[in-house]
């Protein structure tokens, strides 16, 4: 199976004519029956249906075109990547915790030692940024939980502490008891604003109650959010509270715009993670970069 094959099934389908497919693709017409049966003898199935008059997908052709589109896409925005790329830059994904506290904290210092290096930096969740890197979008990822997938490096390199923040009402700031029966209190009797799916910060919440027993239908959730200062903002104003990184509430608990209670659950420490590339391809720039990071936070990876 290769891409002109997978062109030339989309090509047909959208086009609804082999003949038409072939105008389009400046090729042959027998050379694109030759790609559509190569590919279906293959898999092992056919895909198309051949009439006098028009094509017609089987239900195996059909799943398989939803698959080739995504596969042609991947691939076009793969090379638009590779071709648009600037010399001595790091494309760097990450996810919001890195972004906001981790980058600030180490890109100075690392620019000063490399001032002729540029990046160029994309924040998405943690499982975009996986993606992001499988498809070469990415050199380097930083993300707030492990990166399953065969092909990435994966390094914890930097701590993380979670906790319960709340805002800065008298009712919070005057409650008594241990630890955990507080934080098993204030996540069963209070609004939550939490994380969407695919943060690391969301994955790691998810650990803590399971860590502390709690199910999701102990949980009032008033609203689910994929920007973190969005919901600081919203806890702030009293709408909720949440579970976040201390990293991201230090000003603000200092500043006493918000409350902060510790978790007492193992699953509230976590890691901050390195993900990159195994392969060879993998950049000399970014290569430095990131055994820069890992130094950088020797004590806490």
């Amino acid at each position: 199976m290769d891409f002109k094959q997978l062109q030339s099934f989309v090509t047909v389908i959208r086009y609804g004519s082999f003949t038409k497919a072939a105008e389009s693709l400046s090729i042959s017409q027998p050379t694109i029956s030759t790609h559509v049966r190569a590919l279906e003898e293959e898999l092992g199935t056919p895909l198309v249906l051949r009439t006098a008059k028009h094509v017609e997908l089987t239900p195996q052709g059909n799943r398989v075109f939803e698959q080739a589109v995504t596969m042609l896409a991947m691939r076009d925005r793969m090379l638009e990547v590779m071709q648009s790329r600037e010399r001595n830059a790091i494309y760097l994904g990450t996810s919001s915790i890195p972004s906001a506290y981790i980058l600030p904290e180490a890109l100075p210092e690392y620019a000063r030692l490399h001032p002729e290096i540029r990046f160029l930096i994309y924040q998405h969740d943690s499982q975009d940024i996986v993606s992001g890197l499988t498809e070469g979008v990415y050199d380097v990822g930083l993300t707030g939980m492990p990166a399953d997938e065969p092909s990435l490096e994966c390094v914890a390199f930097c701590k993380d502490h979670m906790v319960i923040v709340t805002p800065p009402d008298e009712r919070f700031s005057a409650s008594q008891g241990a630890p955990m029966e507080v934080a098993q209190r204030l996540l069963t009797t209070e609004h939550m604003v939490i994380r969407n799916e695919g943060s690391g910060s969301r994955a790691t919440m998810d650990s803590i109650l399971d860590g502390m027993g709690i199910t999701d239908e102990a949980l009032d959730i008033v609203a689910r959010v994929n920007d973190q200062e969005t919901i600081k903002n919203l806890v702030e104003s009293g709408f909720g509270i949440t579970v976040v990184s201390s990293r991201a509430v230090r000003d603000r608990v200092a500043a006493g715009r918000l409350l902060q209670f510790e978790i007492p659950c193992p699953a509230a420490e976590r890691m901050l993670y390195l993900a990159y590339r195994k392969n060879s391809l993998f950049d000399e720039h970014a290569q430095d970069f990131v055994t820069f990071l890992r130094l950088h936070y020797a004590s806490e990876g």
